[in-house]
């Protein structure tokens, strides 16, 4: 029995924390050769930024490195019988190594990443200030709105090659293009385009690079887009047709839900920019509504996407008896389908790569393990791309799905004292994701939502169901405007619920409450956090299962809700007896009359 609890244990991802190590190191070694790099070659002093306002002076390379350790801590405090890092005393030497080699790998790589990025020709030229170049790239992302008043859309675009001062050369830098007027229609997502503009380093943002587009007619194709991309963008255009023939609030939502736009963002392809406008105003205090209500994060697509498929897929293969082989490859095909119709980020990277993890490990026969898949997507991601290390959306993904796999269980043991199992779940998982984010969002602005709890609560019922008909409509608007009208219109119900909860609780007096903003704030709520899981850990304790009594037994509470059971099972064995008795009288007196 031994040998076999020790087999569960391994197979138990929430607990086989051996890979976590290897992802804190890799990450903070990039993180640490990003500053190194800023310092010695940038001439930047990253360090004295550590008091400022909210995000734009927190340093971000500190921000995954609070998501990390913090999970570290979490996973140390809640865990049971302590989680599975080191099992031998081999183990802890070929651990080390493992620790140390992966240091250095992601260091070389950050800093081989960094030096190719800093003397690409685009990056040294926008070093020297605004610049006039003509550019040749790939729009690599769908248009959207633009945020800065000079243009009226905005794109990301892979470079291949750029003429600066009359020299033309290579370059493979990513660039935000800002475009205007008729430029904004004739630029469409996977055509590479020859643009003329102006070249500066950007003031905001993840993409190192801006470059602004002069006015109409200065865009050029040079080779059209491929097939797969131009189905894409037909299927999306027709499901924003579809979507702008709802009310403001489904106009703006359901695209949100469903592909992770907010519908003020789209540009339609066609320049027909009437079709697919929102009131600014009601858009923007919609979005504020959601922000401060703690349910902005329904807007971008995330696990739960996925999830859903999955399961959809997991269910049509049971129904056919499909081998577990095939299944796992129809749920993988189905992930990426998914992730190509959506619109791309860092959260949808994270989802993606973790399903296939799933899907390969469901393939060979194993259990689905969540933090060893986040840990290998986590390895995998950073070493592909270093510069996502400073990504707050790659970093939120992480830490909510660190925080749901290590945070759920104890939580929801907790909770079921005192509300009932299945508000228990949903309130255990919702706190999880916020308890491992909020020390990232207070580096982002320093504001606490008090009411996201709730918030999240009272939407539940309906995300999956506006998610599902959503999608629906998504795959199927090519086909049929009427139907998948009628799609988006009952997912616009359930926006709708999302927006009452968002208007009623991020309205509120109490929604939102300062914080400490920096470096400091997001310590201080981390060790805020780490007293209240040792708070609901002694809970989990006091109330935990008897050590005698053997594995299933419970140790009896005084708890209402055991009184409440045991006199109504009392009170139907009573009356079912009591019935019995009467009935047999009955019979009994019947059958003397007939004697």
């Amino acid at each position: 029995m031994g040998g076999a609890d020790a087999d569960m244990g391994r197979e138990r991802g929430s607990r086989d924390c051996r890979l976590l190590p290897a992802a804190l190191v890799l990450w903070t070694a990039i993180l640490a050769a990003e500053a190194l790099f800023a310092i010695l070659i940038k001439g930047e002093q990253p360090l004295a930024e550590w008091s400022g306002d909210g995000a734009s002076c927190a340093p971000g390379w500190l921000m995954p490195v609070c998501m990390a350790t913090g999970g570290f801590a979490v996973g140390v405090i809640l865990s049971k019988r302590g989680m599975t890092f080191i099992r031998h005393g081999a183990d802890m030497r070929v651990a080390m190594m493992v620790v140390i080699m992966v240091s250095i790998v992601g260091v070389t790589s950050a800093w081989a990443h960094l030096l190719v990025r800093w003397h690409d020709p685009a990056a040294a030229g926008a070093r020297n200030g605004k610049v006039e170049v003509v550019a040749v790239g790939r729009i690599t992302e769908p248009l959207k709105t633009s945020t800065i008043r000079e243009a009226d859309c905005q794109a990301e675009m892979k470079l291949e090659s750029i003429l600066l001062q009359g020299v033309s050369r290579r370059s493979s830098t990513q660039v935000r293009a800002f475009f205007t007027g008729g430029d904004c229609a004739a630029a469409s997502r996977g055509a590479t385009y020859r643009v003329s503009g102006v070249l500066r380093e950007a003031e905001y943002g993840g993409t190192p690079l801006w470059l602004t587009v002069g006015s109409d007619r200065n865009v050029e194709r040079v080779r059209d887009p491929p097939v797969t991309d131009l189905v894409r963008a037909h299927m999306q255009e027709r499901f924003f047709d579809a979507v702008s023939r709802l009310s403001d609030q489904g106009r703006v939502l359901v695209p949100g839900l469903t592909m992770g736009v907010l519908g003020q963002d789209h540009v339609p392809s066609d320049g027909r920019w009437e079709a697919g406008m929102v009131d600014e105003t009601y858009a923007n205090r919609l979005e504020d509504s959601f922000r401060n209500a703690g349910i902005m994060h329904l807007m971008a697509v995330s696990g739960g996407h996925f999830v859903l498929i999955a399961s959809l897929v997991r269910r049509l293969c049971s129904r056919f008896l499909l081998p577990r082989a095939v299944t796992a490859c129809c749920i993988a095909a189905s992930y990426g389908l998914l992730a190509s119709l959506m619109a791309p980020g860092d959260s949808v990277s994270r989802a993606l790569i973790m399903g296939w993890f799933n899907a390969a490990a469901m393939a060979v026969g194993r259990r689905p393990q969540a933090l060893s898949a986040l840990c290998c997507t986590v390895i995998g991601t950073l070493l592909a791309d270093p510069a996502m290390a400073q990504s707050y959306g790659f970093a939120l993904s992480c830490a909510a799905v660190l925080g749901i796999v290590i945070l759920t269980g104890p939580l929801t043991s907790a909770f079921t004292r005192i509300l009932p199992k299945p508000i228990a779940s949903g309130l255990a998982m919702t706190v999880a994701a916020q308890h491992a984010t909020m020390p990232i969002q207070i580096l982002m602005k320093p504001q606490l939502p008090v009411l996201s709890c709730v918030a999240n609560l009272l939407v539940a019922p309906v995300v999956s169901y506006a998610t599902l008909l959503g999608l629906a409509a998504l795959l199927c608007a090519w086909a049929d405007d009427d139907v998948a009208y009628g799609l988006v219109w009952l997912a616009s119900l359930g926006t709708r619920v999302m927006e009452v909860v968002a208007d009623g609780l991020g309205n509120a007096d109490v929604a939102v409450l300062p914080w400490k903003d920096g470096i400091t704030g997001a310590l201080a709520m981390a060790g805020i956090e780490a007293a209240a899981l040792i708070a609901i850990r002694m809970i989990v304790r006091r109330g935990g299962r008897g050590s005698d009594d053997g594995p299933a037994a419970k140790r009896f509470t005084r708890d209402p809700r055991n009184r409440l059971g045991i006199w109504f099972a009392d009170t139907v064995r009573l009356v079912t007896d009591s019935n019995r008795t009467a009935w047999r009288g009955r019979e009994v007196n019947l059958h003397g009359e007939s004697d």
